[in-house]
C-alpha cells in the first residue's frame, strides 16, 4: 500500500523533452500555425516557413529555394506575355487583370472585405500587421467567398498566392510585417466592387473623424497604391514613387483649403490622375471582356470584335479590335489616323450618329488643329520618375537549397539593400509637348493622344 502513494521522479532531460514536443506541437498545429497551407503545393515541391514566419519554397528536384510560390512564378511568366502591349496603362491593366483572376479577387465582394477588416480588428490604417494575421484575415475572405457564393475554393491556395503578392507589392524584403493600409490597398484595388465605391472606401481609410484628410494622409494612401504598378515594373510611367505632385494636384481641387472631402477626391479621380489612371482602366478592361460589337476589324478583319473597339473619328468604317490597336499592328499601306473611340460596351444608335458625324467634321480639318487641340485621357502631373524597366520582373531568384535559413535572411537583407538602392536611383523628367507623327509622345505611352473614352463607368 505504501508504494503506491510513492511520487513518480522523471529526469529532467525527460520533462524538457516533453516541453519541446508541446511547443513544437503548439506551432506545426497550433491557432496560430500555417500547417494547412502546406497543401498549397505538391511533389517536388514544399512549403517552408523562415523564423519571422515568411513562407519560402523549396524545390527538392531541383534542389533549390525560392519566395515565390510555384504557381506565382508561372503567373509572372504570363506577365511578361503582356509586355508586347504598347500603351503603358493597359498593359498595367491587363496585368492586374490576370492577378486579379489568378488570386480569385474577381469574386470578392468589397463588403465581404469590410466585414473582414472589421472582424480582424484592421480599423486602424497605422496598424501594422505579421504574417500569422494576414494568413488569419486571408483564411477568413476565401471561407466567406466559398460561403457566399456557394463555389469551391482551394483556400490553401489562393491563400498563399494572394499572400505571396502582398508581400512581394508591400514587403519585398521579406520582413513579415505590413501595415494594415497596405494590406488594404493590396485587395480593394482589386476586389469586385465599382471603382467609384473603391475611391470612396479607400479615401476614409485616411480621413478623421470630420471625413477630411490632409496632404500628409492623402500622399500615405498614394504612396500604397502606386506600389501596385512599381511590382509590374510600371511606375516610372506612371509618375513614378513621387506622388508629392499628384497630392498637389488633388487639392487643386479645392484650392486655399488645407484638408479635402471625398467630393474633391472624387472628382479629382474622376479626372484619372495620371499616377492612379490604370485602376478606371482595370475596370474597363474586366467591362470589356464579355463585350461583343457587330463590327469587322479593319486589319486583322476579326468578327464580331471583342473587348475594346477602336473606332476612327478621322476616317469612315475604319474599326480596330483591342490586339490589333494595343500592339500596334497594322495593315500594309494603311495608316491609322487619330482621333480614335474606344468603346467597352456595345455602340448605340445615337452613339454611331454621333461618331458619323464628328468623323465627318473632323475631314475637314487639319493636322495643325488636331496639333493644337490635343486631347488627353488622364490628367498629366510633373513628377519624378525613377529609372525602372518597363516590364515585369522575373520571379524571385532561386537558391542552393543547402542551409537554407541562413541563405534565405542573406536573400531578404540583400533585397532590402537593392530595395534602398532603387528608392534612391532616380532622374527628373518633364512630359515632352513633341510632337511624333501627329501624336504627343506623352499622350501615345498611355494610348491617351486623342483617345476618348465612351461607355458605362
Amino acid at each position: 500500500m505504501s508504494q503506491m502513494h510513492t511520487p513518480c521522479w522523471y529526469p529532467a532531460a525527460s520533462i524538457e523533452e516533453r516541453l519541446k514536443q508541446l511547443q513544437d506541437a503548439h506551432r506545426d498545429f497550433g491557432p496560430g500555425s500555417q500547417h494547412f497551407l502546406s497543401s498549397s503545393v505538391q511533389i517536388p515541391w514544399e512549403r517552408a516557413i523562415s523564423p519571422n514566419k515568411v513562407p519560402y519554397y523549396i524545390n527538392h528536384q531541383a534542389q533549390t529555394t525560392c519566395w515565390d510560390h510555384p504557381k506565382m512564378t508561372e503567373l509572372y511568366q504570363a506577365l511578361a506575355d503582356m509586355n508586347n502591349i504598347k500603351f503603358s496603362a493597359y498593359r498595367t491593366a491587363m496585368k492586374l487583370r490576370k492577378v486579379q483572376k489568378a488570386l480569385r479577387l474577381d469574386l470578392v465582394a468589397l463588403s465581404s472585405l469590410v466585414d473582414v477588416f472589421r472582424e480582424q480588428e484592421l480599423q486602424q490604417g497605422e496598424h501594422v500587421m505579421d504574417v500569422v494575421e494576414m494568413i488569419h484575415s486571408l483564411t477568413s475572405l476565401y471561407e466567406k467567398l466559398e460561403e457566399e457564393r456557394s463555389i469551391l475554393v482551394n483556400i490553401p491556395l489562393c491563400v498563399d498566392m494572394c499572400l505571396n503578392w502582398l508581400l512581394n507589392v508591400y514587403d519585398s524584403a521579406r520582413n513579415g510585417k505590413m501595415r494594415a493600409l497596405s494590406f488594404k490597398m493590396g485587395l480593394v484595388s482589386l476586389c469586385n466592387a465599382d471603382v467609384q465605391e473603391k475611391y470612396k472606401y479607400l479615401f476614409r481609410q485616411v480621413s478623421g473623424a470630420g471625413g477630411l484628410t490632409d496632404q500628409r494622409h492623402l500622399s500615405l494612401l498614394l504612396h500604397e497604391a502606386i506600389q501596385i504598378p512599381r511590382q509590374l515594373g510600371e511606375v516610372a510611367a506612371f509618375g513614378g514613387s513621387n506622388v508629392e505632385p499628384s497630392v498637389r494636384s488633388c487639392f487643386r481641387v479645392a484650392p486655399g483649403k488645407p484638408a479635402i472631402e471625398v467630393s474633391h477626391f472624387l472628382e479629382w479621380m474622376s479626372l484619372e490622375p495620371q499616377s492612379m489612371v490604370w485602376l478606371p482602366v482595370l475596370h474597363r478592361v474586366a467591362a470589356a471582356e464579355s463585350t461583343k460589337h457587330q463590327a469587322k476589324c479593319y486589319v486583322c478583319k476579326q468578327c464580331p470584335i471583342k473587348g475594346f473597339r477602336y473606332r476612327s473619328l478621322k476616317q469612315f468604317n475604319v474599326d480596330i479590335c483591342q490586339t490589333c490597336f494595343l500592339t500596334g499592328r497594322t495593315t500594309k499601306g494603311k495608316k491609322l489616323h487619330y482621333p480614335i473611340m474606344e468603346y467597352y460596351t456595345p455602340t448605340t444608335s445615337g452613339e454611331r450618329m454621333r461618331d458619323f458625324a464628328k468623323t465627318l467634321k473632323n475631314k475637314f480639318r487639319s493636322k495643325q488643329y488636331f496639333t493644337k487641340h490635343p486631347q488627353r485621357g488622364y490628367l498629366p502631373v510633373q513628377s519624378v520618375l525613377e529609372a525602372e524597366s518597363t516590364e515585369t520582373p522575373c520571379s524571385s531568384p532561386k537558391l542552393p537549397h543547402a542551409d537554407t535559413h541562413s541563405r534565405i535572411e542573406h536573400y531578404a537583407s540583400r533585397r532590402l539593400h537593392m530595395y534602398a538602392q532603387d528608392i534612391n536611383t532616380f532622374y527628373y523628367f518633364l512630359p515632352s509637348l513633341s510632337l511624333f507623327a501627329g501624336v504627343p509622345v506623352w499622350d501615345s505611352m498611355f494610348c491617351a493622344g486623342f483617345l476618348m473614352n465612351c461607355g458605362a463607368g
